[in-house]
């Protein structure tokens, strides 16, 4: 079956997982997780005033979705880890 999607689905980091290169959870801005669909999904995560690309950007699996804590499965679709942060 195919993932599920939505338009439009994006948000903030407004807590960082930790370790910010390792770490399998995140929090969305406030009131913002009901942007995404139901999981599993992949998302990209950029830094903001960015344009995602491979140098700056990397993929992750959404496996579950708790009101805006993400817990997320990284460096899908061949992609590296990065350095996850707030905003």
């Amino acid at each position: 079956m195919a993932d599920k999607h939505k338009n439009f689905a994006i948000s903030a980091v407004a807590t960082a997982p930790s370790p910010a290169s390792s770490g399998t959870s995140l929090v969305v801005t406030a009131g913002q997780g009901s942007r995404f669909p139901t999981p599993p999904f992949n998302a990209t995560v950029w830094p903001a005033g960015a344009t995602p690309d491979p140098t700056n950007a990397e993929i992750v699996r959404v496996t579950v979705i708790s009101t805006d804590t993400l817990t997320i499965t990284r460096t899908q679709e061949g992609t590296s880890a990065r350095s996850i942060a707030v905003g």
